[in-house]
Order: C-alpha cells, then sequence, then structure tokens
C-alpha cells in the first residue's frame, strides 16, 4: 500500500510525501475499524468490536497488541486472563502495571509455556499463575475478562507473532452476561488444579442477545458438544458458506460442507499452508470443485472463522479438529443478527481470497 519509491527527489516539499502517506493510512485504518463496531442502540457505546491484525501489510504496527493495552487499562477491579501463550513484553508489563494499582490479575496457561520469560516477570511481582499441568490436550483458550464486564476473544496468542506476522481476529464485547460465561470458564479452569477435572461445565447464558439485537451464542470445549451446533448451522446455509481455517481436519464438519456444496450451495475456503496434510479437508474439497484456497502470505492465516450467508460469524479459539471437539479447553462463538459484523469478516474472508 505504501511502496517505498527510488527516484531521486530534488523538491525539497517532496521529502514529506512519506509523512501524508503515513497519515493517509492511518485515516483509512481508522475508517475501516468503524466499520467493525457495534453500538448499543440505547447508550450509544460500543457494545461489539471486531478487530484484524494488521500483519499483511509488510509492514505491522503489532495493532492487536496495542489495541489489548489499552483496553487493560479499563481495568478497575479485576483481570482474568487465559491463554495458550503469553511472551508479549508490552502485554506483561501492562497487566503488572494493573497489579500494582491494586487490580486482581489471574493468569492461566498452557503448561509448556508457563516457564517463558514474561510469565515469570508476572509471577514475580505476585501475579498468581496457574497452568492446566497437563501433557495431553493444549489449554488453547485465548481469552480475557476485563472487570467480570469485558470480554477480549479470538484467534489471537498473546504473542509477538500473533501480532507482527500472524492473521488474527479478535472480539471485545462489553456484556456482563457473557462476561459471566466466560468468568465461569476461567473460574472451572483456575480452580480445578488438574486440567479437565472441573465439574462446572455450567454455561450460564447460553445465548445472549445484546441492545443493538446481536445475538451470541457461546460455546466451550471439551465440556459441552461443539459440533452438532456447527453442523446445524452449516446446514442452515442459504446461499453461501464462507471459511478461514487454520487447522481443517474434522470429518462431520468436512462432510457437512461438502454435502452443502453437492445441494448447490457456494462454499469457499482459505486453509493456511503449514497446516495441509493427509488429514486436512483441502484435498478433498478440491476435488470435488469447491473453491478452495491456500493461504500465500508470508504469515501464518491463523484464523478459525466459519461466516454463513455473509451474515452468521463462527469465531473463537477453536481448530475446526477433533482434538478441538474433544481435548483442548478452547471457546467458541456463534455471531447472528449483525450485518456489520458479517460485512467485517467478509472483507477479511476476501482479501485472503485471491
Amino acid at each position: 500500500m505504501q511502496g517505498t519509491s527510488t527516484t531521486d527527489y530534488k523538491s525539497r516539499n517532496a521529502r514529506f510525501i512519506p509523512f501524508f502517506l503515513v497519515i493517509a493510512l492511518a485515516v483509512g485504518i481508522g475508517f475501516a475499524i468503524k466499520h467493525f463496531l457495534s453500538k448499543d442502540t440505547t447508550s450509544g457505546e460500543y457494545q461489539l468490536e471486531v478487530y484484524f491484525s494488521d500483519a499483511y501489510t509488510g509492514h505491522s504496527s503489532g495493532f492487536l497488541e496495542k489495541l489489548l493495552v489499552n483496553k487493560l487499562r479499563l481495568a478497575d477491579v479485576s483481570i482474568d486472563v487465559a491463554v495458550q501463550q503469553l511472551n508479549s513484553s508490552p502485554i506483561a508489563a501492562e497487566l503488572i502495571k494493573a497489579h500494582n494499582r491494586g487490580v486482581r490479575v489471574r493468569v492461566f496457561t498452557e503448561n509448556r509455556y508457563v516457564e517463558e520469560e514474561e510469565i515469570t516477570k508476572l509471577q514475580s511481582v505476585g501475579i498468581s499463575v496457574k497452568d492446566d499441568a497437563s501433557e495431553g490436550g493444549l489449554m488453547h483458550h485465548k481469552f480475557i475478562v476485563i472487570d467480570e464486564r469485558y470480554v477480549w476473544t479470538g484467534s489471537y496468542n498473546i504473542t509477538y507473532n500473533g501480532a507482527y506476522k500472524n492473521d488474527n481476529n479478535v472480539i471485545w464485547i462489553d456484556s456482563v452476561p457473557l462476561a459471566n460465561n466466560f468468568t465461569n470458564e476461567f473460574r472451572s479452569l483456575y480452580l480445578s488444579g488438574q486440567f479437565n477435572q472441573s465439574n462446572a461445565s455450567y454455561v450460564p447464558y447460553p445465548t445472549i442477545t445484546l441492545n443493538d439485537g446481536t445475538e451470541i451464542t457461546t460455546l466451550f470445549s471439551p465440556k459441552s458438544e461443539t459440533i452438532p451446533p456447527l453442523i446445524d448451522e452449516i446446514r442452515s446455509a442459504k446461499k453461501s458458506i464462507s471459511f478461514m481455517a487454520f487447522s481443517y481436519t474434522h470429518d462431520e464438519l468436512g462432510e457437512a460442507m461438502m454435502d452443502m456444496f453437492e445441494s448447490g450451495i457456494t462454499v469457499r475456503g482459505v486453509f493456511e499452508e503449514k497446516q495441509i496434510s493427509r488429514h486436512s479437508k483441502y484435498a478433498k474439497m478440491e476435488e470435488i470443485g469447491m473453491q478452495v484456497r491456500i493461504d500465500e502470505s508470508p504469515g501464518t492465516m491463523h484464523h478459525k472463522v466459519i461466516i454463513i450467508d455473509e451474515q452468521t460469524v463462527i469465531t473463537g479459539s477453536y481448530n475446526f479438529s477433533r482434538n478441538a471437539e474433544t481435548n483442548n479447553s478452547e471457546n467458541l462463538l456463534i455471531i447472528k443478527n449483525n450485518k456489520g459484523i458479517g460485512k467485517a469478516y467478509m472483507e477479511e474472508f476476501h482479501r485472503l481470497y485471491r
């Protein structure tokens, strides 16, 4: 978008052109982000925000990392962090600042990453960190709950690569009932002592409705069924199914999409190249004529997204795999009745599908 010219400018004023290009880019990003916000129709405030990483620009600003730093500054009472990996220095520093100003900060992470430097920094100041203590399934969540009111979730690992190199999406939702769901999940992990040994599979508010009419269903695996609801959504498609999949190996999900394609529904998808294997659904889908692509961007295409009829959006930490269904600790949101959110995800899909 901002190519570097090799022309030998002789005019002094020409030196200011890159500055104006930067300003133009900033304005463009700001304009785009506006389309990813969903207003509370009663208060005028934004209840739901959707953001995408800017790694594709080739000169990433670490936009998601900076955004999360600002969100953490909203905390007055508590921050609960359930993330597979946390090696971002700015995020760790902000959590420490929150702790120092009296906010209760708790972290639950995957045991394979519990000894990383930034986690050790958190522990050194007295922040409580626990891990899943399991060599089996992954603690694969990527969510944060602030003041039991705000939820941050999506595909973004709190890492340098997650912010600067990979394609990721983030949902920020201001909803006490939804936060209650995620707080309950966090507590079940944090207090269980061992991964998957909590009996707290209860989701207090399975489906909530925001003030603008947006409907959000919350699913957690492996504590509750995730595949039947996903298949129901896939089979509900009237015109189209679009997906962006870091990993897509689940047999029933693959068969459901192929059945819909053969019934006349337009089905298109983008696969992450590094995850193409004999288990991937890419080859079978391509073989029957489905419009599938392998992502060619230099970083990792890390989305886990399905879009039904350009309106219903399915997103979260949940890869479309058997491990996500039965072994890993995951979250999944099904978002309906919000054309703006559907449009935002379709724009990201069209950027990758080329």
